[in-house]
């Protein structure tokens, strides 16, 4: 066992300190929000809701629900996401092989010029107007195509994956071209699986931006056919409460809507991380760092 010295003792304590108030910070706005979809109207009005609910109810969840573009916006958001994840996974890990073998004798031709252009596509790029005009023009406007295409492919995630790739050892491959493998085959037999730390990692990234992305949704879509982030976006920011009687007005009021809505937008991402978490670390790592 090592034992440490005094500074390192201090340094481990102040690490630890450190976490746990960044931790609290992460956590704390949380509990407050729950805190308040839970509370009665009465408690939340009266600013007596902290970190803890007072006199438990759901009428705010309940009311959240009756929206009729609420569940609606959900479901959009939800093919958003699984389409960004499932077809910008396959791209950019189909993109990240083929860059993986680099510029030698089993790379490929115009290594460096593919290189060059991923990068300027990464530093810059056409423009808010310039891609509104695109997307319009092919007829992408206020579908769910419009939301997913843009973004479709993401350099970053481009990067990680190639760089899990290229630490891949070599004999494997080379042993399933000596069987008689293709290219095809060594791909999505030998390499999707062996990669499932980065995949998981980047498909991670993926799901918290495209579920989280709201601006998207503002400009390509119209009516009540937005995704959630976007729809709660503009709730937020002018609430209306539909109140058609003095006890809905009495069980209900917009902050304690405004937390159950929010806090349903946030659920989904909260039970997906701690699934992936274990390979987030472990993504990121052998991803980031070049042989």
């Amino acid at each position: 066992m090592q034992v440490m010295s005094t500074p390192q003792r201090w340094f481990q304590t102040f690490n630890n300190v450190l976490m746990i108030l960044l931790a609290l910070i992460c956590v704390i706005p949380l509990l407050h929000v729950v805190a308040i979809s839970l509370s009665s109207t009465e408690a939340v009005m009266a600013n007596r809701v902290t970190f803890f609910p007072i006199n438990i109810t759901f009428n705010s969840y309940m009311k959240a629900l009756e929206n009729p573009v609420f569940l609606p916006a959900i479901w959009i958001s939800i093919q958003r996401t699984v389409l960004s994840l499932v077809l910008g996974l396959m791209i950019n890990c189909m993109a990240a092989y083929v860059l993986s073998k680099g510029s030698g004798r089993d790379g490929i031709a115009g290594y460096n010029l593919f290189v060059g252009l991923f990068v300027v596509a990464m530093l810059f790029n056409g423009g808010l107007i310039p891609t509104y005009l695109l997307v319009t023009k092919i007829g992408l406007y206020n579908s769910i195509w419009a939301l997913v295409l843009p973004g479709l492919v993401n350099v970053f995630y481009l990067v990680l994956i190639m760089n899990f790739f290229k630490a891949l050892p070599k004999e494997i491959e080379e042993s399933a071209f000596m069987d008689g493998a293709n290219h095809w085959q060594v791909f999505f037999n030998m390499f999707l699986p062996l990669s499932l730390p980065v995949l998981a990692t980047v498909g991670l990234f993926m799901v918290v931006n495209d579920w989280n992305e709201w601006f998207a949704g503002s400009i390509y879509m119209r009516g009540d056919n937005v995704p959630l982030s976007t729809l709660l976006k503009s709730l937020i920011a002018v609430p209306v409460v539909d109140a058609s009687n003095v006890n809905d007005i009495a069980k209900i009021n917009n902050r304690s809507i405004r937390a159950a809505q929010v806090l349903i937008g946030a659920i989904p991402i909260l039970l997906i991380y701690p699934v992936l978490q274990k390979f987030f670390t472990a993504g990121i790592v052998i991803g980031a760092v070049k042989e």
